[in-house]
C-alpha cells in the first residue's frame, strides 16, 4: 500500500515543477518580446539616422531572436510531453507557442526592414526627405506603442493593455495607407526614384504586417489569460467583456 504522506510529497513536488516549467516558458516569451522591441526601435533609429551600421546590426541580432524562439518550442514540447497538461495549463503553453510564432513573424519582417534601409542609403539612391522621413518613423513609433502594450500585458498577465493594443492597431493602419498614396503620387511624377520608392512602400507593408502580428499576439494573451476568443468577433477593443 503507497504511503499516502510519501505521495502527497510526490504530487506536490511535481506540480512544483510543472508551475517552474510554466513560469519558465512565460519568461522566455516576455524575453522574445523585448527583444523584438528592441529591433524595432533599432529599426527606426537607423531609419531616423540613416544609420546603415545599425541595420547591419539588426540583421545580425535575428539569430539570437530565432534560438529564443527555438527554445520555446523545445519547451513547450517538453512539458506537453512531461505533464499532459489540461484546462488553463494546456491553454497558456498553446498561447505562449502560438505568440512565439507572431513574435518570429515580426522579427523577420524587422530583417526585411533593415535590409531595406542598407538600400534606400546607399549613396547613390538620395537618400530620404526630411518629411517622408518623419511620416514613416511615425508610422514605425504607433507599431513601438504596440509592441510595449504586449510588453505590459505580458508582464502582468492582465488584458487591459491588450485590449488598448486593439484599439492602436487602427491609427496604425490609416497612417500606413496614407504613406503609401503619398508614396504612389511622388511614383508618378518622379519616375527615376519608382525603385527607391517601392523600397519605402515595402517597409511600410512590413510595419503594417507587424502591425497584425502584433494583433494576433494581442488575442492569444486575451485568450490566455481570460479564456476569451476574440479573434473574430468585431469591435473587440470597445467591448471587452464581449463572451
Amino acid at each position: 500500500m503507497q504511503d499516502p504522506i510519501h505521495s502527497a510529497d510526490s504530487q506536490g513536488h511535481i506540480l512544483h515543477a510543472f508551475d517552474a516549467e510554466l513560469d519558465t516558458l512565460h519568461d522566455l516569451a516576455l524575453k522574445m518580446t523585448n527583444s523584438t522591441l528592441y529591433q524595432l526601435e533599432s529599426a527606426i533609429n537607423a531609419l531616423q539616422n540613416e544609420d546603415c551600421d545599425l541595420a547591419l546590426g539588426i540583421i545580425a541580432e535575428t539569430t539570437r531572436v530565432k534560438k529564443l524562439a527555438s527554445e520555446i518550442d523545445i519547451e513547450v514540447l517538453s512539458v506537453l510531453a512531461r505533464h499532459n497538461p489540461v484546462a488553463n495549463d494546456l491553454r497558456t503553453i498553446i498561447s505562449i507557442a502560438k505568440i512565439s510564432s507572431e513574435l518570429e513573424k515580426i522579427n523577420g519582417e524587422i530583417t526585411g526592414i533593415a535590409h531595406l534601409i542598407l538600400g534606400i542609403f546607399e549613396p547613390r539612391q538620395g537618400g530620404v526627405s526630411l518629411e517622408l522621413a518623419d511620416k514613416i518613423i511615425e508610422v514605425g513609433r504607433c507599431l513601438e506603442l504596440m509592441l510595449k502594450k504586449l510588453v505590459l500585458a505580458f508582464w502582468n498577465r492582465q488584458t487591459k493593455s491588450a485590449f488598448a493594443l486593439l484599439e492602436t492597431s487602427r491609427q496604425c493602419e490609416v497612417n500606413v495607407e496614407l504613406c503609401i498614396k503619398d508614396q504612389l503620387a511622388f511614383a508618378v511624377s518622379n519616375s527615376r526614384l519608382v525603385g527607391r520608392t517601392l523600397d519605402i512602400i515595402e517597409i511600410l507593408k512590413a510595419f503594417e504586417n507587424c502591425a497584425e502580428y502584433c494583433c494576433h499576439i494581442a488575442q492569444y494573451i486575451i485568450f490566455m489569460v481570460d479564456g476569451q476568443d476574440v479573434r473574430h468577433l468585431a469591435n473587440t477593443a470597445e467591448n471587452p467583456s464581449v463572451d
